[in-house]
C-alpha cells in the first residue's frame, strides 16, 4: 500500500514537471514547497508607500481586507509629501535592497526600467493574458516584461481635451474638434489679441500649446503627438514623423500666437478664462473645478491624426512588490485585493464624496460605469487606444521632462537658420540638453 501511494505522488509530481511548473504550482502541497502565489498564514506585516490619495479612504481598503485577512497588519505611509522627483528618487535608489516597504507606488513608466528590482505577480493570481483582458493595453506595454507581471494599475488616466462652452458659443462652435486641423482653426478663431500689428498682446489664447514654460503638461501633449505619428523614445526622436510633431506642436505659438509667455500656467488661465482649450489629465480637472466651481466647460477625447487609426496619451501609477520584501506573496495577495471591481467601485465611490469624482477605473470591464460621466467618460473612451512614454508629465522622470522643455526653448528662440527642428533633436537624442 506504502508503495502505491508513493507511485501515485511520484506521478502527479512527474505530470507537473514534465508540463515545466515546480512544486510551488502543486495546488496542494505548493505551499510547503515556498510558493510565492499563495500569503504566509502565520503573523504577516506589510508597510505600502502610496501618493495622494486621501488616507482615509486608503485605510477603509486596508481595514476591509483585514477582516478576512487578520494575520495581515498593514501600514499605510502617505509619501504625498515628497514630490514626484524626489519620491521617484527615494524609490530608485533604495529599491535594490534597503526599501522599507512591500508595496509600492510607481509611475507605470518606471516599471519597464526596474523590473530586475521587483518582485513579479504570483500567476496564480493572475496569469499574463488575464491580465490584457483585465487592464488597458497601455497598462500591459507598461508592466507585462519577460511573460511576468510586474505591476498593477492603481487606477487609469491620460489627456483629454477641456474647452470652455462659453468661449465656443461665442464663435458658433458646437461640438469639440476631432481632428487637428480643425483644432488648429478653431483655436485661431477663439484667440483674442488686442493692439495690432507687432505690438499686439495676447488677451485670451485659443489654446494652451505650443511652448514649454507655462504649460505643465506639454510633454504630455508632445508624447500624444508622438505616438499618433508612431514615434518611439529615444530611437525615434531624431527622425522626420518626430520633427513633424513638434514642428507642429511650436506653429501654434511661432506662427498663428495663441499662446505665449504671458499667460499663467495653462490650468490656471483655464480657470480664469484666460484660454478656451487646454489638454490635461483627469486629476487637474479637479483643480479648474476647485479654482471655478461656475465655470461652464466641457471634455472631449483628443484630436486625431488619424480618425480611423486613434491613438490616445495615457499616464498613471501602478502597485508593485519590491524584490526585497520578504512578504511577497502576501503584498501581491493584498494588491490583487486593491484591484478587484468591488474594490475599484469603491474607491471611486469614497473619492466622489470628498471631491467631484474618484479615480477613473483601470478596469476594463468597469469602462461601462463611466461612459456617461460627463468628465471622466472621454478619458475612458480613449482608454483602450492610449500609449505612455517616459516624458511623462509629473512622473517623476524630470531630467526627461526637462531636456524635452530645453529643446522646445531652442527651437522657439533661436535665430540661427543652422539650428533647425531635426539638429536640436538629434542634441536632444544624444544627451547634450
Amino acid at each position: 500500500m506504502r508503495n502505491k501511494y508513493f507511485t501515485l505522488a511520484l506521478l502527479v509530481v512527474l505530470s507537473f514537471a514534465l508540463t515545466a511548473c515546480t512544486l510551488q504550482d502543486l495546488p496542494v502541497v505548493g505551499k510547503y514547497f515556498g510558493g510565492s502565489g499563495s500569503p504566509a498564514s502565520g503573523p504577516v506585516s506589510l508597510t505600502v508607500w502610496g501618493l495622494w490619495e486621501d488616507r482615509d479612504i486608503m485605510e477603509g481598503l486596508i481595514l476591509k481586507y483585514q477582516e478576512t485577512h487578520e494575520n495581515v497588519t498593514i501600514t499605510y505611509d502617505d509619501r504625498s509629501i515628497l514630490n514626484p522627483r524626489d519620491y521617484k528618487e527615494r524609490v530608485l535608489t533604495q529599491i535594490s535592497g534597503s526599501l522599507d516597504a512591500d508595496v509600492v507606488l510607481v509611475h507605470n513608466s518606471w516599471v519597464p526600467r526596474i523590473t530586475a528590482n521587483l518582485s513579479p505577480m504570483p500567476s496564480s493570481l493572475m496569469d499574463v493574458n488575464t491580465y490584457k483582458s483585465t487592464f488597458y493595453p497601455v497598462a500591459a506595454d507598461s508592466a507585462v516584461v519577460g511573460g511576468n507581471i510586474y505591476a498593477v494599475p492603481f487606477y487609469y488616466d491620460g489627456l483629454v481635451l477641456v474647452y470652455n462652452r462659453d468661449h465656443f458659443d461665442e464663435v458658433g462652435q458646437q461640438e469639440p474638434p476631432t481632428a487637428w486641423e480643425e483644432f488648429r482653426v478653431l483655436a485661431l478663431k477663439l484667440t483674442i489679441w488686442a493692439g495690432a500689428g507687432g505690438s499686439s498682446s495676447l488677451v485670451r489664447g485659443g489654446a494652451a500649446i505650443g511652448n514649454a514654460n507655462n504649460i505643465e503638461n506639454f510633454t504630455d501633449i508632445l508624447g500624444l503627438m508622438f505616438a499618433q505619428t508612431s514615434v518611439k523614445i529615444p530611437d525615434d526622436i531624431d527622425g522626420k514623423p518626430a520633427a513633424d510633431a513638434v514642428d507642429f506642436y511650436t506653429t501654434f505659438v511661432k506662427d498663428d500666437k495663441i499662446w505665449d509667455d504671458t499667460m499663467p500656467e495653462a490650468v490656471t488661465a483655464f480657470a480664469q478664462e484666460k484660454v478656451s482649450m487646454v489638454f490635461v489629465p483627469s486629476w487637474r480637472i479637479l483643480e479648474i473645478i476647485e479654482a471655478n466651481p461656475s465655470l461652464n466647460f466641457g471634455v472631449a477625447p483628443v484630436p486625431q491624426a488619424l480618425p480611423n487609426q486613434p491613438v490616445s496619451y495615457g499616464s498613471f501609477w501602478m502597485w508593485a512588490v519590491p524584490a526585497s520584501s520578504t512578504n511577497a506573496a502576501a503584498a501581491w495577495d493584498f494588491i490583487n485585493f486593491l484591484s478587484a471591481e468591488e474594490q475599484e467601485l469603491a474607491l471611486f465611490d469614497a473619492g466622489s464624496k470628498i471631491r467631484s469624482f474618484g479615480v477613473p477605473y483601470a478596469r476594463v470591464s468597469l469602462a461601462p460605469e463611466l461612459s456617461d460621466h460627463e468628465v471622466l467618460g472621454p478619458l475612458i473612451a480613449t482608454a483602450p487606444f492610449a500609449k505612455s512614454y517616459e516624458i511623462a508629465a509629473r512622473s517623476g522622470n524630470d531630467k526627461a521632462v526637462e531636456s524635452m522643455k530645453n529643446a522646445i526653448n531652442k527651437i522657439l528662440t533661436t535665430t540661427d537658420t543652422d539650428i533647425t527642428t531635426t539638429s536640436v533633436l538629434t542634441e536632444l537624442k544624444e544627451g547634450r540638453l
